[in-house]
């Protein structure tokens, strides 16, 4: 006998994606329904028992009460015995808030929302489970909330699972310490059985399957941005009547966010650019490219001729070319300076004795030093 939980979390359903076109726009937005749904599917085709969001499903706590009322109704379709619902900061609680009086007035019943930091006790597949649950009541703090957990005794004959939100500091950028930051040292000497956290968008433990882990960061469904370098996901994990665990990621998201820098050396072709992204839906890419090296004169030319055909490959891409350079020859150097001066045997000589770069860097600073006289 064992609990099979499905954990997500940071949906952020409500963001807005100004900084991209319309159409695209619109899609990263209903994309995130996407990924709940996805989740949902996912939980059912898995015979979960538990669907487990440990916050911010929504963006903010003044989303649309239109997006509120979609999020219910997808979680609806979910057959599980129970939905466990924790506010992270973006949605932190309080019960004055329209967001949460829309939630709880249109959730399916074999919803919970865990609005409180207590213990919420549960039976799931004839195991008793017990639920210590610490939502976010602020968008900031420089506190956690797991104070209260260390002063209360665990019963060690049900299964005790923490369902938290945070910044895990070993692998969360949390610099000024205002996400309620916890650490996994901090997490693993509570001694729960499961520990399912949110916020921090990078999924933890970075493997894909485990069966020795008791601390999950689920990441994010769905990426939201050029720094999420994951697929979005989730964890189902399964908890028999022993404690023992085997957790998989499971993937749910429909776009990729990628952003990189491509090193080119004198040509510059489709094939090059498109080298990065092998085996990957284009049309569900968003990219953004650095490019940095020297190119011949004829593909430095024609660069945005190769460039702008990128446009079609992807969902969107932006080309930083400000790295990118024409390397010169002989014939460069023969029209910058005369055959008898300095520059002219300097450059010469690093053309034959040096490495490339060298020679690039010295020449650009004659360029520089004659342009300011």
């Amino acid at each position: 006998m064992a609990i099979k939980i499905f954990h997500i979390s940071d949906i952020h359903i409500g963001m807005k994606f100004q900084r991209y076109p319309d159409n695209l726009r619109a899609n990263l937005i209903e994309s995130r329904f996407g990924a709940l749904r996805n989740a949902v599917v996912e939980a059912d085709r898995l015979k979960c028992d538990v669907l487990a969001i440990t916050g911010d499903i929504f963006e903010t706590i003044k989303v649309a009460k239109r997006d509120v009322v979609k999020v219910t109704e997808i979680l609806g379709a979910f057959s599980g015995d129970y939905i466990w619902i924790l506010p992270g900061n973006h949605d932190y609680y309080d019960q004055q808030l329209q967001l949460w009086q829309t939630f709880s007035d249109t959730m399916p019943d074999n919803c919970v929302l865990l609005n409180e930091s207590k213990v919420y006790s549960f039976e799931v597949q004839d195991i008793e489970v017990d639920v210590y649950a610490s939502p976010c009541d602020s968008k900031h703090s420089k506190v956690n909330n797991l104070e209260w957990i260390k002063t209360t005794s665990l019963n060690k004959n049900r299964m005790n699972i923490l369902l938290a939100h945070g910044s895990i500091k070993e692998i969360s950028p949390d610099l000024n310490n205002e996400y309620f930051p916890m650490t996994l040292q901090e997490l693993g000497s509570l001694g729960m059985d499961l520990s399912l956290i949110g916020h921090t968008h990078v999924p933890y433990p970075l493997i894909q399957e485990t069966t020795t882990d008791r601390v999950y960061n689920a990441g994010t469904p769905e990426p939201d941005g050029l720094n999420y370098r994951f697929d979005g996901s989730g964890w189902y994990i399964e908890l028999d009547q022993n404690k023992n665990i085997h957790a998989e990621k499971i993937r749910l998201g429909t776009y990729k966010f990628y952003d990189i820098v491509l090193k080119v050396n004198d040509q510059l072709s489709e094939t090059e650019l498109l080298k990065p992204f092998a085996n990957e839906n284009l049309e569900k890419l968003i990219v953004r490219i650095h490019l940095d090296g020297y190119l011949d004169q004829d593909h430095y030319e024609n660069r945005y001729e190769v460039m702008s055909a990128m446009d079609e490959k992807f969902a969107y891409v932006e080309i930083n070319e400000m790295a990118l350079k024409p390397k010169f020859t002989q014939e460069t150097i023969d029209k910058s300076f005369t055959k008898d001066s300095v520059p002219y045997a300097l450059l010469m000589k690093l053309i034959d004795e040096s490495d490339g770069e060298t020679a690039h860097l010295a020449y650009e600073f004659m360029m520089e030093v004659m342009d300011n006289d």
